[in-house]
């Protein structure tokens, strides 16, 4: 006797097309997933299924739930091409951070064949509330809790059983896409009109493979939607599935323009330009150490890089749409020009504007006159580091 269900029933009527659960389970019917599942979780977790919490899926299926004998656990079913390595390699990762005291979920299995995917099972831990990022104290706690990450894992061949190599899922020289992370999105058929979002991902990716930066491992879907507070401080992060080895400014430079997103309070926003430069300032502040230009230079990349790459699905889901709603991804990245390395006269003339903006800063004793000073300063380094 299968468990109620109808969480997954209402989440797939949803959707008039499903592009994950064919993959994942070989079928689209609702009471066939349930059974897939509660079988999983007998022979895996030693109990039938009570109930199913919640289910959503997007790159894979993930699917909340009570066993019989009382634990809540999550079960993610992840897509075939996601290498088993790589989701062994998250796993340790976690166990490692858990036993550090940081706030991420709790692997219960190695991962696990489930029809046709992988699967990863982790408590279900829902104590707390989700907050919108536009408060400064919520933007700050989650740069230093980025930065905390990265500190503790900063040498990653140190966990035990961790391959950096299984986290590097860096793009090769002369490719500008990955697939897109659904089938919902056809950048190959859509390509033309995407010239230049293209063109401007292309110099972008340059600079992100060439720039500086030293490697770590980071969380690339850093976004507020992830976590859950007990008032003010972060109890849970969720999704470490988007672990990666990449070089820490392009970990920072995604987070700094995608850290206020959320799907609950009725949508988010991208974060302003002062709210972006706020938290990048927040995470040099925690580091304890600011970014040298040229790391600056590669965080700016990834920024924009990011952003193309949300510019490039809204134009694959309207290819024939040429003014671009306010806020929306293609509208803010008409407003980047294209980037380029530093170059050995644009250091003499950074350096030049930066001695004018000391002697002006010499001359600002007073806070007012010194935050205008930081406002040019801020507008030197845009214009030089974008």
């Amino acid at each position: 006797m299968i468990a109620r269900h109808e969480v997954i029933i209402s989440s797939m009527t949803q959707e008039d097309t499903h592009f994950v659960e064919p993959v994942v389970f070989g079928t689209t019917d609702p009471y066939k997933i349930a059974c897939l599942i509660d079988t999983f979780c007998k022979e895996e977790l030693g109990a039938h299924v009570a109930d199913y919490l919640f289910y959503e899926s997007s790159v894979g299926a993930v699917c909340g739930i009570s066993l019989v004998d009382g634990r809540r656990v999550v079960v993610k079913v992840h897509q075939s091409s996601r290498s088993l390595d790589f989701l062994q390699a998250v796993v340790w990762v976690q166990r490692y951070l858990i036993s550090h005291g940081y706030p991420c979920t709790k692997p219960l299995l190695d991962p696990r064949p489930l029809a046709l995917g992988i699967a990863t099972t982790e408590e279900f831990l829902d104590e707390g509330v989700y907050h919108q990022a536009y408060d400064p104290t919520i933007r700050r706690s989650m740069a230093e809790m980025l930065v905390r990450l990265i500190q503790l894992t900063r040498m990653p061949e140190a966990i035990p059983g961790v391959q950096p190599a299984s986290l590097d899922l860096r793009l090769p020289a002369g490719v500008i896409w990955p697939a897109p992370h659904s089938k919902l999105f056809d950048f190959e058929a859509t390509a033309n009109g995407a010239e230049w979002i293209d063109e401007i991902a292309r110099q972008a990716q340059e600079i992100k493979l060439h720039g500086a930066g030293q490697f770590v491992l980071g969380h690339t879907d850093w976004g507020v939607k992830h976590f859950r507070y007990v008032g003010k401080k972060i109890r849970v992060i969720y999704d470490w599935d988007s672990l990666r080895f990449e070089k820490e400014p392009i970990i920072v430079g995604h987070a700094s323009w995608y850290f206020t997103y959320t799907e609950f309070f009725g949508g988010s926003r991208l974060p302003t330009g002062a709210e972006t430069r706020a938290f990048i300032a927040e995470y040099e502040a925690a580091r304890g150490k600011p970014f040298t230009y040229q790391e600056h230079q590669t965080l700016q990349a990834a920024k924009v890089y990011g952003l193309a790459y949300s510019a490039r699905c809204e134009h694959s889901l309207d290819p024939k749409e040429t003014t671009y709603p306010e806020g929306s991804s293609r509208s803010l990245l008409t407003q980047y020009r294209p980037i380029r390395p530093i170059k050995g006269d644009d250091i003499f003339h950074f350096l030049l504007l930066m001695w004018c903006a000391g002697k002006q800063a010499y001359r600002a004793r007073h806070s007012a006159l010194a935050c205008v000073t930081r406002e040019y300063l801020t507008l030197i380094c845009h214009r030089f580091l974008a």
